[in-house]
């Protein structure tokens, strides 16, 4: 039979808005089941790049809101830092930019938190599988009661789509861990760049660094690439490597977001928005055009399940336009491996019905 995915299309009428469906959307589905009294519930999303003008709408996350909060749940919007250094590489740039896309705590009714905190090495430790053996997910998120995960569903140039996988498992990661999943390769020290401060060594828990002439070396053969000293360095003299492997990376990505879904089992919603549906992640510090028109919210507590269908009901829609066409002639990457991985080390069904309410 597979897991339930609720639906909703995005028509409006008089007396029945889109915001009107999201309402029935998340009650059919279950968000009134999973959260209760007095629960510190962590909405998960993406607050966007600053210039990035594709990222959802606050209003649908007003709502969500609204219904955690009837429920007797104390809601926070949060994310975690981002690896690269543009608008959100730390706690203050990061709400800086949130408030500019519309996500500001007196408009929304909820505060923001940043997961991973001020420089993003507020973390904790969770199991994971072969290609990682921890993941370092952000502290407000792991420690969260409950997990409202909240997905814009677009194409990706690094995995093929990003989704719930995407938004957790790197969106749900602190700084330091998201190294671990870009890229197979240890960091590097930029000597023109490095002062012999000694912060990195301080950090270092495998004591892989040691200044050597007034610089910073790290030993290839003891680094465990945690990533912490790319965080800790105030003159960005270890830069992040972003060599990668496709499936690598897909692999970690699910590898990280099962990690970041282990303490949540039951605990856990998941509502994913087909709208805007671009080529590009909303990382972008620019949007493109989409490359289809709109389609629907689909909710429900599978995550697998709902990321099939995500997929399905997006490449079926593509074919509509360009029959010769799918997701992955857009954003040069398959992404079906990750699915088909996901199913593999239990993180939900790749079966589904699509209840359309």
């Amino acid at each position: 039979m597979g897991g339930e995915v609720f639906f909703v299309n995005l028509e409006g009428t008089r007396g029945d808005s889109v915001l009107d469906k999201l309402k029935r959307l998340c009650n059919h589905a279950g968000l009134n089941k999973v959260i209760a009294e007095g629960d510190l519930v962590a909405i998960k999303l993406h607050f966007g790049e600053l210039g990035n003008t594709r990222v959802l709408r606050p209003q649908f996350l007003k709502i969500i809101i609204q219904l955690v909060k009837e429920r007797g749940g104390h809601p926070f919007l949060t994310d975690c830092n981002t690896l690269f250094y543009r608008g959100r590489f730390n706690a203050v740039c990061h709400l800086e930019t949130a408030n500019f896309n519309g996500y500001d705590q007196a408009a929304m009714g909820a505060p923001l938190i940043i997961a991973d905190g001020l420089k993003g090495l507020d973390y904790r430790l969770a199991r994971a599988r072969e290609g990682l053996s921890e993941v370092k997910v952000g502290s407000a998120i792991y420690e969260a009661d409950k997990l409202v995960v909240v997905t814009h569903f677009k194409g990706h140039d690094d995995v093929g789509f990003g989704g719930i996988i995407k938004n957790l498992g790197m969106g749900a990661i602190a700084r330091p861990g998201k190294q671990a999943i870009h890229s197979h390769m240890k960091p590097v020290v930029e000597t023109s760049l490095c002062n012999g401060c000694g912060k990195c060594v301080e950090v270092c828990k495998v004591k892989a660094i040691a200044i050597e002439e007034g610089k910073a070396f790290i030993e290839q053969g003891n680094c465990n690439n945690c990533g912490d000293c790319l965080v800790i360095c105030p003159r960005k003299a270890i830069p992040v490597n972003w060599a990668r492997d496709d499936k690598e990376m897909q692999r970690k990505l699910v590898e990280s977001c099962a990690a970041v879904l282990a303490n949540k089992k039951g605990r856990a919603f998941f509502v994913s928005f087909l709208v805007d549906i671009t080529a590009f992640c909303d990382c972008r510090s620019w949007s493109p055009l989409p490359i289809i028109h709109d389609i629907g919210i689909l909710a429900g507590t599978d995550p697998l399940a709902i990321e099939q269908a995500s997929y399905d009901l997006v490449d079926m829609h593509i074919k509509a336009v360009y029959p010769e066409k799918a997701l992955h002639d857009f954003t040069g990457v398959n992404g079906l491996y990750m699915l088909e991985y996901a199913e593999t080390i239990g993180l939900g069904s790749r079966e589904y019905q699509l209840i359309k309410l």
